[in-house]
Protein backbone atom coordinates (compact mmCIF):
# COMPACT_ATOMS: atom_id res chain seq x y z
CA UNK A 1 0.00 0.00 0.00
CA UNK A 2 1.44 3.31 -1.34
CA UNK A 3 1.50 6.08 0.96
CA UNK A 4 0.24 9.45 -0.28
CA UNK A 5 1.69 12.78 0.43
CA UNK A 6 -0.71 15.28 0.80
CA UNK A 7 -0.32 19.23 1.62
CA UNK A 8 -2.63 21.52 2.09
CA UNK A 9 -2.47 25.21 2.10
CA UNK A 10 -4.90 28.26 1.98
CA UNK A 11 -3.60 30.59 -0.86
CA UNK A 12 -4.68 33.50 -2.46
CA UNK A 13 -5.31 32.83 -6.84
CA UNK A 14 -2.15 36.03 -6.95
CA UNK A 15 -0.19 33.79 -5.02
CA UNK A 16 -0.98 30.22 -6.66
CA UNK A 17 -0.56 31.74 -10.34
CA UNK A 18 2.32 34.35 -9.92
CA UNK A 19 4.70 31.77 -7.99
CA UNK A 20 6.10 30.75 -11.26
CA UNK A 21 4.01 27.23 -11.63
CA UNK A 22 1.67 26.18 -14.53
CA UNK A 23 -1.63 24.46 -14.09
CA UNK A 24 -2.66 22.39 -16.74
CA UNK A 25 -7.01 20.75 -17.43
CA UNK A 26 -6.25 16.82 -17.96
CA UNK A 27 -8.06 15.82 -20.65
CA UNK A 28 -10.17 13.33 -18.68
CA UNK A 29 -11.49 16.82 -16.96
CA UNK A 30 -15.02 17.80 -18.45
CA UNK A 31 -15.17 21.13 -20.53
CA UNK A 32 -15.98 24.28 -19.00
CA UNK A 33 -19.51 24.56 -18.23
CA UNK A 34 -20.22 27.64 -15.85
CA UNK A 35 -22.93 29.53 -16.73
CA UNK A 36 -24.10 33.40 -15.87
CA UNK A 37 -25.57 32.13 -12.29
CA UNK A 38 -21.62 30.77 -11.16
CA UNK A 39 -20.34 33.72 -12.75
CA UNK A 40 -22.43 36.07 -10.73
CA UNK A 41 -21.42 34.49 -7.60
CA UNK A 42 -17.58 34.83 -8.21
CA UNK A 43 -18.04 38.25 -9.73
CA UNK A 44 -20.04 39.18 -6.17
CA UNK A 45 -17.27 37.21 -4.06
CA UNK A 46 -14.21 39.40 -6.29
CA UNK A 47 -16.31 42.45 -5.79
CA UNK A 48 -16.35 41.74 -1.70
CA UNK A 49 -12.80 41.80 -1.96
CA UNK A 50 -11.97 45.04 -4.04
CA UNK A 51 -14.49 47.36 -1.72
CA UNK A 52 -13.34 49.56 0.95
CA UNK A 53 -14.54 47.80 3.97
CA UNK A 54 -14.55 44.26 2.31
CA UNK A 55 -12.60 40.99 2.86
CA UNK A 56 -9.02 41.24 2.77
CA UNK A 57 -8.89 37.97 0.30
CA UNK A 58 -10.94 36.20 -2.12
CA UNK A 59 -11.55 32.15 -0.86
CA UNK A 60 -10.36 30.58 -3.40
CA UNK A 61 -12.40 27.54 -2.11
CA UNK A 62 -11.04 24.19 -2.36
CA UNK A 63 -8.04 23.23 -5.43
CA UNK A 64 -6.70 19.56 -5.16
CA UNK A 65 -3.70 19.71 -7.91
CA UNK A 66 -1.61 16.69 -8.60
CA UNK A 67 2.44 17.25 -9.62
CA UNK A 68 5.05 14.48 -10.74
CA UNK A 69 7.88 18.01 -10.53
CA UNK A 70 6.22 20.25 -8.26
CA UNK A 71 6.37 22.69 -10.89
CA UNK A 72 3.62 21.54 -13.40
CA UNK A 73 0.11 20.93 -11.63
CA UNK A 74 -2.66 18.77 -13.25
CA UNK A 75 -5.77 20.58 -11.91
CA UNK A 76 -8.32 17.58 -10.40
CA UNK A 77 -10.83 19.51 -8.71
CA UNK A 78 -10.88 23.65 -9.28
CA UNK A 79 -10.69 24.07 -12.73
CA UNK A 80 -13.55 25.82 -13.58
CA UNK A 81 -13.10 28.75 -10.88
CA UNK A 82 -9.29 28.62 -11.97
CA UNK A 83 -10.76 28.93 -15.58
CA UNK A 84 -12.81 31.88 -14.97
CA UNK A 85 -10.31 33.66 -13.07
CA UNK A 86 -8.05 33.38 -16.07
CA UNK A 87 -10.58 34.61 -18.37
CA UNK A 88 -11.63 37.69 -15.94
CA UNK A 89 -7.57 38.29 -16.00
CA UNK A 90 -7.78 38.38 -19.64
CA UNK A 91 -10.73 40.27 -20.13
CA UNK A 92 -9.05 43.00 -17.92
CA UNK A 93 -5.72 42.79 -20.69
CA UNK A 94 -8.01 43.52 -23.37
CA UNK A 95 -9.50 46.60 -21.32
CA UNK A 96 -5.98 47.71 -20.97
CA UNK A 97 -5.23 47.49 -24.73
CA UNK A 98 -8.62 49.10 -25.74
CA UNK A 99 -7.40 52.13 -23.42
CA UNK A 100 -3.95 52.21 -24.43
CA UNK A 101 -5.50 52.16 -27.90
CA UNK A 102 -7.33 55.21 -27.00
CA UNK A 103 -4.54 57.18 -25.93
CA UNK A 104 -6.12 56.98 -22.39
CA UNK A 105 -3.12 57.51 -20.07
CA UNK A 106 -1.11 54.57 -22.32
CA UNK A 107 2.13 54.71 -20.56
CA UNK A 108 0.89 53.66 -17.09
CA UNK A 109 -1.82 51.37 -18.63
CA UNK A 110 1.30 49.66 -20.68
CA UNK A 111 3.26 48.73 -17.22
CA UNK A 112 -0.47 47.75 -15.87
CA UNK A 113 -0.94 45.29 -18.47
CA UNK A 114 2.65 44.16 -19.00
CA UNK A 115 2.45 43.59 -14.92
CA UNK A 116 -0.63 41.94 -15.31
CA UNK A 117 0.29 39.58 -18.31
CA UNK A 118 3.78 38.54 -16.23
CA UNK A 119 1.78 37.84 -12.67
CA UNK A 120 -1.29 35.71 -13.93
CA UNK A 121 -0.70 35.29 -17.73
CA UNK A 122 2.94 33.89 -18.40
CA UNK A 123 6.37 33.26 -16.89
CA UNK A 124 10.03 33.48 -18.64
CA UNK A 125 11.48 30.68 -17.90
CA UNK A 126 15.29 31.34 -16.46
CA UNK A 127 17.21 28.54 -17.73
CA UNK A 128 15.68 28.74 -21.31
CA UNK A 129 14.06 32.56 -21.81
CA UNK A 130 10.63 30.97 -23.38
CA UNK A 131 8.13 32.65 -22.00
CA UNK A 132 5.28 29.29 -20.81
CA UNK A 133 1.69 29.75 -20.36
CA UNK A 134 0.92 29.52 -16.48
CA UNK A 135 -2.93 27.11 -17.41
CA UNK A 136 -3.22 25.00 -19.92
CA UNK A 137 -6.79 24.20 -21.01
CA UNK A 138 -7.82 20.38 -21.59
CA UNK A 139 -8.09 21.37 -25.44
CA UNK A 140 -8.22 18.52 -27.80
CA UNK A 141 -7.04 18.60 -31.22
CA UNK A 142 -9.04 17.04 -33.56
CA UNK A 143 -7.76 15.57 -37.14
CA UNK A 144 -10.04 17.19 -39.76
Amino acid sequence: MSVADFKTENNTYRKLISSGLSYRIPHFQPDYSWTENEWGDLWADIMGVVQADGEPAHYMGHLVLQSKDNRTFDVIEGQQRLTTLMLITLAALKNLARLIAEKNNPENNQQRMDQIRQTYITYLDPVTLVSRTKLTLNIIKQKI
